[in-house]
């Protein structure tokens, strides 16, 4: 099961949270995995917020994947006060 919530920031980049249920033994617990992929207005479709011409991106090679995941988000410009929002929408919809 997935959510995607659609962000716009002020500097006009859209940014898409995706939030993803991974399975986990005691199904009374829920584990997510968030991806964030950034648009800019005068790009058509989604990317990651680092890609390979980003400076930082010798980074990534080095990183494990849930470290990737938190250097995306800090480099997407979305806040983590959006972060929850959605995890929190992603959980009460799986609840319901």
């Amino acid at each position: 099961m997935t959510h995607e919530k659609t962000f716009i920031l002020e500097t006009g980049r859209s940014v898409k949270v995706i939030a993803k249920a991974l399975p986990v033994k005691d199904p009374s617990k829920i584990e997510t995995e968030i991806e964030v992929l950034i648009k800019e207005p005068r790009e058509e479709n989604y990317r990651p917020a680092i890609g390979q011409t980003h400076p930082k991106y010798w980074k990534l090679r080095k990183l494990d994947s849930l470290k990737i995941r938190m250097l995306q988000i800090k480099y997407s410009g979305v806040s983590e006060k959006q972060i929850r929002k959605t995890i929190r929408e992603f959980q009460e919809k799986i609840m319901s």
